[in-house]
C-alpha cells in the first residue's frame, strides 16, 4: 500500500529539529538584530541567518518569490520551535539522563567516529554545543509526543478505509532470491560448478561479495521495478529450487537461486489491517499537533520584523 506523505506534520517536525543545528557566535560591539518575539523570547538575525544557510544550500538557484516562500516558512518553523520549548517548561517536561545518552550512542552509531567527530565540528563548533542541541532535539520530540499521540481508530474506521482504498491494497508478482557475485567470470564458473539448492547459502557466505553474503545471498522478497533490471531477467525466469546461468553486469558476476514465488493480489483486511491502524493513527497525530500548534499561535504574542528576513 502506498502510504501518503504526512507532509505538514513530518516537515514543521523535521525542520524544526534540523534549526537546532545553530553555531556559535563570538562576542560583539553592537547589541544583535531581532528577527522575532515570541512571547518575550527573542530570535536574532544570527540565529535566522544560520538557519537559512543550513535550509537553503551553497548554490542553489531559486526565483525570488520562491525564496521568499522559504524565509517565510524558515521563520514559521523557528517560532513554533520556540513555542515548543516555551510549551515544554509550561508542561514540566523533560530530558533524563538515560534518554539523553541513548540518543547520543544512537547517533554515533549512525555516523561513524570519523565523520561524527567531523558534523560536530561543523555545525556546533563544539561538543558542548552539540550536546545541548540533541538536549533542545529530544525536548521538542518528547512534547510534541505528548501533545499528539495519535488515537488508535475504531475497528469501523479501519475497515471503512479498506473498503475505500482496495487499489491501494493490490501487490504485484513478488520473488525470493539468494545471489552470489564475484568479480571475474572464471572465478563465478568455479562457484557456479560447486553450486546446489541446498549449499547456495553456505557457498555465498564464503564467496559472494555482496553485503547480503553474511544472510547467505538472501535478497529477501522484491517485485519488478525494485532491482537492477539484470536481475529482475535472470530471477523471474527461474522456477523455485532452480539456478541461474552466470549472469555479468556492471557490478560483476551473478549467480541466482530462486527460492520462492508469490503471485500478486489483494491484500486481505486482515492483513492490511496493522497498515491501516498506523495509517489512521499517524493522520490523528497530523490533526492534533495542526490543532495544538495553532492554538499555541493564537495564545502568544508574537512580533516578526519582515524587513530583516
Amino acid at each position: 500500500m502506498e502510504m501518503r506523505a504526512k507532509k505538514g506534520f513530518l516537515l514543521r517536525v523535521a525542520i524544526g529539529l534540523l534549526l537546532l543545528a545553530v553555531g556559535c557566535s563570538g562576542p560583539k560591539s553592537e547589541p544583535p538584530k531581532i528577527v522575532a518575539e515570541i512571547n518575550g523570547s527573542v530570535v536574532t538575525y544570527s540565529r535566522y541567518h544560520d538557519s537559512l544557510k543550513r535550509f537553503m544550500p551553497a548554490g542553489h538557484t531559486g526565483t525570488q518569490d520562491e525564496l521568499s516562500e522559504v524565509k517565510k516558512e524558515l521563520i514559521n518553523q523557528i517560532i513554533e520551535e520556540e513555542l515548543i520549548l516555551q510549551e515544554a517548561k509550561n508542561l514540566n517536561i523533560n530530558v533524563d539522563n538515560d534518554e539523553f545518552f541513548s540518543e547520543l550512542e544512537g547517533i554515533k552509531k549512525e555516523y561513524g567516529d570519523e565523520l561524527f567527530k567531523e558534523t560536530i565540528a561543523e555545525r556546533y563548533g563544539s561538543v558542548d554545543n552539540w550536546k545541548e542541541e540533541i538536549k533542545k532535539k529530544l525536548l521538542i520530540r518528547k512534547t510534541i509526543e505528548r501533545a499528539a499521540t495519535g488515537s488508535d481508530p475504531s475497528e469501523q474506521e479501519v475497515k471503512k478505509f479498506y473498503l475505500e482504498h482496495l487499489k491501494d491494497f493490490d501487490v504485484p508478482d513478488r520473488v525470493r532470491a539468494r545471489m552470489i557475485v564475484v568479480k571475474t567470470d572464471e572465478h563465478a564458473r568455479k562457484v557456479w560448478n560447486r553450486l546446489t539448492p541446498s549449499n547456495f547459502a553456505e557457498i555465498a557466505i564464503e564467496e559472494s561479495l555482496s553485503p547480503e553474503n553474511k544472510d547467505g545471498g538472501d535478497l529477501g522478497f522484491f517485485s519488478r521495478g525494485e532491482m537492477p533490471q539484470e536481475f529482475e531477467d535472470a530471477v523471474f525466469r527461474l522456477k523455485p529450487g532452480e539456478i541461474s546461468p552466470v549472469i555479468k553486469t556492471d557490478y560483476g558476476y551473478h549467480i541466482f537461486l530462486l527460492e520462492e514465488k508469490k503471485k500478486g493480489g489483494r491484500l486481505k483486511y486482515k492483513e492490511a489491517r496493522h497498515k491501516i491502524i498506523e495509517r489512521l493513527r499517524a493522520d490523528k497525530a497530523q490533526d492534533e499537533y495542526a490543532a495544538w500548534i495553532t492554538s499555541l499561535k493564537k495564545n502568544a504574542k508574537i512580533k516578526i520584523k519582515e524587513e530583516l528576513l
